[in-house]
């Protein structure tokens, strides 16, 4: 009885999150790597083959948790085993990440499978470990196996247009999720509305300063940049720096990290070399830069909780563990997260939506951000809460 209770609730908040405003839009490009800050780099194990034949049936699709379910089966994928949800629909749906061990790539995941599961969805689900090659044969198999729909994160925009137009050949109707190819007709991208992600970022320093009594025209920010090669890290740049300067947030310095924590941390460092006055910082990407700010703004000693005087404001980005652990903390101020269970069930909903022959309205579905704060940190809607929840 407690884990059908725990299973409505969790797909009550999964709903409750697909539901959120969006603000769809139609790129003429597609974007780049969303939740590349939140990717682990690539293993040097031999990739998982597209399909491995062991003597486990397929799990049904009403019977479980669907958070527990999710876990089992990517850790399957990941490991290079079957891993199969049944359902009895009719419909089968191919879902091909590029890295379940991957926190922001599972919450995708999460969100897909729990959506397939209310769909009553087949689902086969594979791990292409970062491997164009690998992701490529794995497509390829999905075809041959003439399933209903392709649903992937691309592992590279540029060399997997080749697997959509052999689906495209095929009559097999592909969305992707997070970052699109550049080749191929994909029915929907399901992405992250990164600059709106940034304008929030500005609006909550805003509002924290204000709350500790600073006046906005008094902050004197390092933002640190992501990856300026690609859209998310342009967009959330854009976002923030014009919402700040709207604001009159006065931005000091805006020094690159490439989504590294490494270069963060030197950024951190060569930020207060020059400008030993900074009150406040914006990370684009917690994920990826928070442990090198932490680390430099203690080496600084200036690192301290907000009932401290010395306090300086932390506002973090894509909603990852470590940041909301340290906003439970009192270190970090506000997160403006990406909504990315709600991702994968936009995603998986489109898909059967295409299998029956409805096209959405956009090409391009956005996303907007989910903001944090120390008062709604351990809300279920919060993409990271659902991770360790299932650990």
């Amino acid at each position: 009885m407690k884990t059908k209770i725990f299973c409505l609730m969790i797909l009550f908040v999964l709903v409750l999150t697909a539901c959120q405003p969006a603000a769809p839009a139609v790129a003429t490009q597609p974007s780049a790597p969303e939740t590349a800050p939140t990717q682990v780099p690539a293993t040097e194990e031999e990739a998982a083959p597209a399909a491995t034949d062991v003597s486990e049936e397929a799990a049904p699709a009403g019977e479980a948790d669907p958070i527990a379910l999710a876990i089992d089966l990517a850790n399957k994928a990941t490991r290079g085993e079957s891993a199969e949800l049944q359902g009895s629909s009719g419909k089968t749906i191919g879902i091909v990440m590029p890295a379940l061990d991957n926190d922001g790539w599972r919450a995708i995941y999460i969100g897909a499978l729990s959506k397939a599961i209310e769909l009553d969805v087949s689902v086969i689900t594979l791990d292409a470990r970062d491997q164009v090659e690998t992701q490529t044969a794995m497509i390829e198999d999905l075809i041959t196996k003439q399933v209903d729909a392709i649903a992937f994160v691309p592992v590279d925009s540029a060399a997997m247009s080749s697997a959509v137009q052999k689906a495209n050949a095929a009559g097999i109707p592909v969305v992707t999720m997070d970052r699109s190819t550049e080749g191929g007709d994909v029915v929907a991208l399901v992405e992250s509305n990164n600059v709106e992600i940034g304008q929030k970022g500005a609006d909550l320093m805003a509002e924290v300063a204000q709350e500790y009594g600073v006046d906005v025209a008094d902050l004197k920010v390092l933002e640190l940049l992501g990856d300026l090669a690609t859209s998310a890290g342009q967009e959330r740049h854009e976002g923030f720096s014009t919402t700040a300067a709207e604001l009159g947030i006065n931005v000091v310095a805006e020094l690159p990290t490439n989504w590294s924590a490494e270069k963060a941390n030197a950024a951190v460092l060569d930020g207060f070399q020059a400008h030993p006055d900074i009150n406040a910082i914006y990370m684009a990407s917690g994920c990826a830069m928070y442990s090198g700010v932490e680390s430099a703004m203690r080496s600084l000693n200036k690192f301290f909780p907000g009932d401290d005087a010395n306090h300086i404001i932390l506002i973090s980005t894509d909603g990852c563990p470590a940041p909301l652990q340290a906003m439970r903390d009192g270190y970090v101020d506000a997160d403006s997260a990406q909504q990315l269970l709600a991702t994968g069930t936009t995603a998986i909903q489109v898909a059967v939506d295409a299998i029956d022959g409805k096209m959405p309205e956009s090409g391009v579905i956005r996303l907007g951000p989910d903001p944090i704060r120390p008062d709604n940190v351990d809300e279920l809607t919060h993409w990271s809460n659902v991770l360790n929840v299932a650990q």
